[in-house]
C-alpha cells in the first residue's frame, strides 16, 4: 500500500488497482496551491468547500470516481466507508465536517478531516478501538492544535499517525510542536509504503509525509 500527500488534507491511498483520494483541493482553493490531478476509484470529501472537495481533480480519462461527501454508510468494491458528521467552523462559517472510517485490504483507516474540537459524538467514539491508521489535523486556528490532536489520538490508540494541515512549508511550527507532544523525532518521507504485516508491531508510530 502507498500513501501520498499533496498538501493541506489532500491524500492518495493506493493498493493495487484501488485508488482512494481524500479531500482533493479544488482549483478554486484559497491556498494558491496548484492541485495534483489523478484518477481515483473513490473520492472522500470531509467538507463542501474548495479546500476539501476538488472532486474534478480525481477524474482521469474515462475514470469517474464514486464521490462520498457527507455522513452515511457506503460499500464500494467490497470495502466499507462510514462517515459521521461533526460540527466545525471554517472562515467563520458553520460547516459539517465528516469523520470517515474505512477499510482497504483489511487495514482500517480514520480520517478526522477539519475536526476542530476534542469532543466527538458517540457514533464516532464507537469506532475508536478499530483504527490502524489515523490522519489528524494539527494546524490550530480552525482545526485541532498539536496539544488537542495528541489528546484525541490517545482515544483511538492507532498503530500509525499521519499529521496534516500544518501550514505550507511547515512554517507554522505546528509540526515540531506536535512531534514534541508525541515524543517523536522522525524525518519526513516522500511516500509511505507498507504492508499490513508491517503494522503488527507498531503502536502510535508517527509518519510525516512531504507534500508532493
Amino acid at each position: 500500500m502507498i500513501i501520498t500527500y499533496y498538501g493541506k488534507q489532500y491524500f492518495k491511498i493506493q493498493q493495487g488497482n484501488t485508488i482512494v483520494a481524500i479531500n482533493p483541493l479544488s482549483k478554486e482553493n484559497s491556498l494558491k496551491i496548484k492541485p495534483a490531478k489523478f484518477g481515483s476509484n473513490v473520492t472522500l470529501c470531509t467538507m463542501r468547500h474548495p479546500n476539501y472537495c476538488g472532486y474534478e481533480n480525481t477524474e482521469y480519462n474515462d475514470q469517474i470516481p464514486f464521490l462520498i461527501k457527507g455522513p452515511g454508510s457506503y460499500e464500494i468494491d467490497g470495502n466499507l466507508y462510514v462517515g459521521y458528521g461533526e460540527k466545525t467552523k471554517h472562515d467563520d462559517s458553520d460547516f459539517i465536517n465528516t469523520v470517515y472510517f474505512f477499510n482497504i485490504e483489511g487495514i482500517s483507516f480514520c480520517f478526522l478531516g477539519d475536526l476542530s474540537s476534542e469532543d466527538i459524538n458517540q457514533k464516532t467514539k464507537e469506532h475508536i478501538e478499530s483504527v490502524d491508521i489515523i490522519f489528524v489535523p494539527i494546524g490550530g486556528n480552525e482545526t485541532l492544535d498539536p496539544v488537542q490532536a495528541s489528546k484525541i489520538i490517545k482515544n483511538f490508540s492507532p498503530k500509525v499517525i499521519i499529521p496534516m494541515d500544518y501550514g505550507k512549508d511547515r512554517d507554522s511550527g505546528m509540526l515540531e510542536a506536535f512531534l514534541k507532544e508525541m515524543s517523536s523525532d522522525v524525518a519526513a518521507i516522500e511516500k509511505y509504503v507498507f504492508k499490513k504485516s508491517d503494522l503488527e508491531t507498531l503502536t502510535g508510530h508517527v509518519v510525516v509525509l512531504d507534500a508532493q
